[in-house]
């Protein structure tokens, strides 16, 4: 009982407070008009005033409700509560606590009167953007703080629809205030900026209203950019306000992101294309809008950005300023650490918001591309086009985004779509993922194939397809070939079947008919066997474009696409073109001569010739490679001499990778070959010495390729063989020959020695009849002194070698007496005239005497040798005799201290040297006797 007394007794104090309370309410503000009609101006004393009676009010308020809530009219009236005297005093005062302490109290009265507070929330924003948020201290912020969270969730609440969105009166009352907090932005101190904007987010809700605040942002960038002067000022400020921007979207969370991009997507896309068109759609879309009042959607969207409210260039500057942004935050590294730091909490909602975002984006990209198809003959050209690009840069970024699993359905869905540019853009997005990524499980293989289809009907649409659009589906198909082909191959076979049908059409664009070339080699080095069934269609076809020399010279990208399907059919199927392997090494050494050519710079296209070369080279048997060169060679040599060299390359890099056994069988054919080979200068000379030595090298090589895997007992017949047929026939082939036989014995070495012997006499006759001192017939003629001076260069080039190799005493007395003479006679032999004796003496000559005389290691040939030199130093001609005196110094330095022995005799012959009439001779004998002195470690003046 005195329990229940004393509740009832406490209930009744209660009460009797509240009511109290709820009297002072009106007194209060009654006393509180009475200082705003005393006092207008600025007092001290009754700001305080103001200030005592606000906080009385505000603890009125915190007795009647002290959780915030709204109360019933028998506790508190609305009416007495003149939430416009509040505002009226914020309005007259200047002083920032008066501000603070009605702000506090409005905060206060809006979670109990929302409505109310709601219909003047805008003079109190307002108030705090022209003021307190100028101010730098640390109590306004706190107030600020305090204002937002108390105000703005009680309005919400208060407005919110049964589902928990915002009602569209609400919407734009809250953009109408963050307007305020845009606007009074620049005016914050750069260090308040982030907390305050990010508060008032937190408060409103990032996923409701981020998006409104991001284009209020950049819609007073676009409004002040145009303001400043410098391009490098606003270069400066648009990278300071991105980095702003960036770092308050990244407050909030990666969900909240992606819906403020969707939102700014469809805000995008409701803007006209131009200011100029803004009147003419909103007529259209509702009729008498001049008479009616806007829909609060229409009010939202004419407080973001009006159009009818700036000019074009502003509206161009505010799209293009969004589409960057969203390009760059996408692309950030704060936006990526988010995305992985999630985990996989969020994984499903993202994904849900990826998709919606790719959606959105493709939408606004369609839209760009409509514009840039519409604006093709107008000023606002560029424009479209370079905004087009950025909003395939935000595409990319949010493409990089997408799971596999949401990608494929996505791109294939976009491969569908009625405009071109879409399509192709699903494409390159396709393709740029199948290049990135290299292991597919088996479901997301299962999805891939089905693409093909969709690529294949691209591919087929002739007419009806651009024809970039073909072209990179064939890129595409090629790249799922590569990622997914091995796993199915079967699949692929109608792939190939469409892709030799462009080729084989001829008449298609060349750049699509190179991406199919392409998608071809591809498709036979993954389908390999699959493919041998295409090859009686594929080959002709890819011959058929090797062979369009204007389309070669023209398009080095459709040559290089040529060559490498042959390339890749050749490697993956060699022993299924023997039907078109004529055609193949034809083809191969034309291109090979074109590239090479000085007017090319095709570098790719070169190593992917001789790629192909080689894969011809090796991959392909003898008993089909031979036939197939002998029979080009046969083609070639009349007309096309320029093409033997890379044909004789292949056959060169053939013989040298034959196994004994085979080369040993194919010796016969080879041999044939060759005989008609060497020919070439007899019968397809011309006169053109030097393209002629070319190509007679390269046979040359080849011979060498095949002699350097043959043993002693297979070379000699051949050896044989070969001199006998220099013996007989054009005297050419004996050119040739000692051409051949030089290169053999540098090659060989030691080795030939062996087989030098039968050379000796050979040797001796060509140095005799060679020489113009000789009263002989000339070998060449007389009109053909050039060839005469090739061959005494190879002859004596390859004497010195012989020499310079003998290891088994192979100048016996003999031909040592054989050789002598002939040697130190071409010391006169002054044919080819004065340039051509003084190098042969010198390149050829002297190096051969020289290793001549070490080779012989015999005293009595040695003084035979050195008299017969001496003899030399006799002759009229000076310039035989300064080429005795070099003879002289080169026998010298290879003999060294054994030459004491033929001092004797030399003497007598320097002493008259050195009253030459010639002064270069005069000159040469002095430095012959100083060499000497340095060689033989002793003076020789006082034998003078």
């Amino acid at each position: 009982m005195l329990g229940r007394k004393r509740d009832s007794h406490c209930s009744k104090g209660n009460k009797k407070k509240l009511q109290r309370a709820q009297s002072l309410v009106p007194v209060l503000f009654s006393l509180l008009a009475r200082t705003l009609e005393s006092c207008p101006g600025d007092n001290t004393n009754m700001e305080y005033t103001k200030q005592l009676l606000l906080s009385c009010l505000l603890n009125v308020l915190h007795r009647l409700s002290p959780d915030g809530s709204a109360v019933a009219t028998d506790v508190l009236d609305e009416e007495k509560f003149s939430v416009e005297l509040v505002v009226q005093v914020i309005r007259a005062s200047d002083m920032p606590q008066t501000h603070h302490h009605a702000l506090l109290l409005l905060g206060a009265a809006a979670a109990i009167f929302p409505e109310k507070v709601l219909h003047n929330i805008m003079p109190i924003f307002t108030f705090m953007g022209a003021n307190i948020m100028r101010l730098d201290d640390a109590y306004s912020f706190r107030v600020i703080d305090r204002t937002v969270q108390m105000v703005i969730p009680a309005l919400i609440q208060a407005q919110q629809l049964s589902d928990g969105s915002a009602s569209s009166p609400l919407v734009a009352v809250v953009t109408r205030i963050v307007h305020v907090f845009a606007d009074a932005l620049p005016h914050v101190p750069e260090h308040r900026r982030l907390p305050i904007l990010s508060q008032l987010m937190t408060t409103l809700g990032p996923a409701h209203f981020l998006w409104v605040l991001m284009l209020l942002l950049f819609k007073l960038h676009a409004t002040q950019s145009a303001a400043q002067s410098s391009a490098s000022d606003k270069d400066e400020a648009l990278e300071k306000d991105v980095d702003f921007w960036i770092s308050l979207c990244c407050e909030f969370s990666v969900n909240d992101q992606l819906t403020s991009i969707i939102n700014i997507l469809n805000f995008l896309l409701q803007l006209p294309d131009d200011s100029d068109d803004a009147p003419v759609q909103r007529s259209l879309s509702r009729r008498g809008a001049s008479k009616k009042k806007k829909s609060p959607e229409e009010e939202v969207l004419d407080l973001v950005f009006s159009p009818e409210a700036h000019s074009s260039k502003e509206l161009r500057h505010f799209k293009f300023l969004s589409v960057c942004f969203m390009a760059q935050l996408l692309g950030s590294a704060s936006f990526i650490g988010k995305v992985s730091d999630g985990g996989d909490v969020e994984d499903e909602a993202l994904q849900s918001l990826q998709q919606r975002l790719l959606e959105e984006i493709l939408r606004y990209v369609h839209s760009v591309a409509r514009c840039v198809e519409n604006s093709a003959d107008k000023p606002t050209a560029k424009f479209w086009r370079v905004l087009l690009n950025k909003s395939y840069d935000v595409l990319d970024k949010v493409n990089s985004l997408l799971p596999t699993d949401t990608f494929i359905p996505v791109m294939r869905g976009l491969m569908g779509n009625e405009l071109p540019s879409v399509r192709r853009k699903a494409m390159e997005l396709l393709n740029n993922r199948l290049t990135q990524r290299t292991s597919w499980d088996d479901q997301q293989v299962s999805a891939l194939l089905q693409l093909t289809d969709d690529l294949l009907s691209i591919v087929g649409k002739r007419d009806a397809e651009p024809a970039l659009n073909r072209q990179t589906a064939l890129y595409g198909l090629k790249l799922l070939c590569r990622a997914v082909g091995s796993r199915r191959r079967e699949a692929f076979g109608p792939v190939l079947l469409v892709a030799v049908d462009v080729v084989a059409a001829g008449d298609d664009d060349r750049n699509v008919t190179g991406s199919a070339l392409l998608c071809v080699a591809e498709l036979v080095a993954t389908l390999r066997a699959l493919a041998i069934p295409q090859l009686p269609r594929l080959m002709p076809a890819v011959l058929q474009a090797l062979s369009d020399r204007k389309e070669l010279l023209t398009n080095e990208i459709y040559l290089l696409s040529a060559v490498t399907a042959l390339q890749r059919v050749t490697e993956t199927l060699p022993h299924f073109i023997s039907p078109y392997l004529d055609d193949i090494t034809q083809q191969v050494c034309r291109l090979t001569r074109v590239v090479a050519s000085p007017s090319s710079a095709a570098s790719q296209l070169a190593v992917r010739l001789a790629s192909l070369r080689s894969t011809l080279a090796t991959a392909l048997p003898p008993r089909v490679l031979l036939p197939a060169v002998a029979r080009c060679y046969g083609n070639m040599v009349v007309d096309r001499k320029g093409q033997l060299a890379a044909l004789l390359g292949v056959l060169k890099q053939h013989i040298g990778q034959m196994e004994k056994e085979p080369l040993s069988f194919h010796q016969s054919e080879l041999t044939s070959f060759f005989l008609s080979a060497l020919d070439f200068r007899a019968q397809h000379c011309q006169g053109d010495l030097k393209k002629t030595a070319e190509i007679e090298g390269c046979v040359i090589d080849c011979l060498i390729a095949m002699v350097m895997k043959l043993s002693e007992v297979t070379f000699r017949p051949l050896f044989f063989k070969l001199l006998d047929w220099s013996k007989s026939g054009s005297t050419e082939r004996v050119l040739t020959f000692y051409r051949l036989v030089d290169f053999i014995a540098e090659r060989l070495k030691g080795l030939f020695v062996l087989f030098a012997g039968n050379l000796v006499k050979p040797f001796a006759d060509l140095l005799n009849q060679t020489n113009s001192c000789q009263t002989g017939t000339p070998l060449f003629g007389s009109s053909c002194e050039e060839k005469t001076c090739l061959l005494l260069g190879f002859v004596l080039d390859c004497l010195q070698k012989i020499f310079l190799f003998d290891t088994q005493r192979f100048l016996s007395r003999e031909r040592a007496e054989a050789l002598l003479t002939p040697l130190v006679d071409q010391l006169e032999n002054s044919v080819g005239g004065q340039q051509q004796y003084e190098q042969r003496v010198t390149q050829h000559l002297v190096p051969c005497l020289g290793q001549f005389s070490v080779a012989l290691a015999d005293e009595s040939l040695w003084k035979t040798l050195n008299y017969q030199i001496l003899l030399k130093t006799r002759n009229a001609d000076s310039k035989v005799r300064f080429s005795a005196l070099v003879m002289l110094m080169e026998l010298a330095s290879k003999l060294k201290e054994n030459y004491m022995v033929l001092l004797p005799e030399t003497i007598p012959f320097l002493a008259e040297l050195m009253e030459d009439e010639c002064e270069e001779v005069e000159q040469q004998v002095q430095k012959v006797v100083q060499e000497m002195e340095n060689i033989l470690g002793e003076p020789l003046q006082s034998y003078f």
